[in-house]
């Protein structure tokens, strides 16, 4: 009966121990999980905040492929068509139509006192006024000559002497038709369809008038 009676007391101080060892290994563990959120905690609380989020782009852009681009939520303004300018006049003023009184394209038979030119040389198509206003503007010029290549007014040519009267020319002319363009030893205006040459060689200059096609 003594032995019977033994055995359970045994197992019971075995019990007892046993459920001492599982209660104290569950609070070890307890604090040790207590202290590591707590090390976690300081850590977190330790870090610099993160910093605020770009907004996305609006739709329709592209990020930029550089650091000279402009960030992808700015739109580049939309460049416009611009009509290409032909550089065909160096004019700011219309062409002149007629050269004292005579429109271009005038036919040689409907204007009276007009003679062809015979000296030095007989020239084709040339023709003269005998009674012309040798004086242009405040220059003082030799000889005006009409040209009627096929019986209609394309030109004028003036024949004048001395570098005074090329810039009293080159004055009158930019008094009339704005500043022309120097080309070389020439002076002169252009237009789609006539221009005006000024020049001077040796003392001796000559000013044209023509029409071109």
């Amino acid at each position: 009966m003594r032995c019977t009676l033994a055995v359970p007391a045994l197992t019971a101080c075995f019990i007892l121990a046993l459920a001492t060892t599982c209660l104290a290994s569950e609070a070890q563990a307890t604090a040790q999980a207590t202290a590591q959120e707590a090390a976690l905690a300081a850590q977190a609380a330790a870090l610099p905040e993160p910093a605020a989020a770009i907004p996305a782009p609006p739709a329709g852009t592209k990020a930029p492929s550089n650091i000279d681009t402009p960030p992808a939520f700015t739109r580049r303004p939309v460049a416009r068509n611009r009509p290409v300018r032909p550089d065909l006049t160096f004019a700011v003023k219309p062409a002149p139509v007629e050269f004292r009184g005579l429109a271009w394209g005038s036919d040689l038979e409907r204007i009276p006192g007009l003679l062809p030119v015979t000296k030095p040389v007989t020239l084709a198509g040339t023709f003269f006024r005998p009674d012309e206003t040798l004086r242009l503007g405040e220059a003082e010029i030799r000889s005006v000559a009409y040209y009627f290549p096929k019986g209609k007014l394309t030109g004028v040519g003036i024949i004048f002497e001395g570098q005074d009267n090329f810039f009293l020319l080159k004055d009158h002319l930019i008094e009339l038709y704005g500043p022309g363009r120097q080309m070389g030893d020439r002076y002169g205006w252009t237009w789609n369809n006539f221009f005006i040459d000024l020049r001077m060689r040796e003392n001796l200059g000559e000013l044209r008038y023509a029409t071109q096609p």
